[in-house]
């Protein structure tokens, strides 16, 4: 296969649903209200639905290098949480190939990864490395 510098990915899209919240919430032990009560978020003044977990919306970018690379190895990933996604967004992961380095046999590349939401772009931003067998 080849890869070129500055190369898109395919997109990775995805509609948020308060039972996929609880899900969530079940998996990470995690019973923060902010997950599973919109009251409570709008109380705190964070908004008028729940709010994702930070390790849900890492896994949508998982999902994106996923779907464009079928076999490869998660070196590193590095996340920039810089707002919130809430119940009810559309997310969509874009991202692009930033640099390409072969190393014994091997092929690396870094991707940069966004994920947005109808409403904010750049919620989480992502560098990952991965290795291609």
């Amino acid at each position: 296969m080849n890869y070129k510098l500055g190369q898109n990915l395919i997109e990775w899209s995805f509609k948020i649903k308060q039972e996929y919240l609880n899900i969530w919430s079940e998996v990470l032990n995690d019973p923060n209200p902010i997950h599973l009560n919109k009251n409570k978020v709008k109380d705190l003044n964070l908004g008028d639905n729940c709010i994702n977990q930070g390790p849900a919306n890492v896994a949508y970018i998982i999902n994106c290098i996923s779907n464009n690379f079928h076999k490869y190895e998660l070196v590193s990933i590095k996340n920039k949480f810089k707002g919130n996604v809430f119940s009810g967004d559309n997310v969509t992961v874009k991202g692009s190939i930033s640099s390409i380095n072969n190393c014994d046999e091997r092929i690396y590349l870094t991707l940069d990864l966004y994920l947005n939401t109808q409403n904010q772009r750049g919620v989480v931003e992502t560098t990952a490395v991965i290795k291609i067998p």
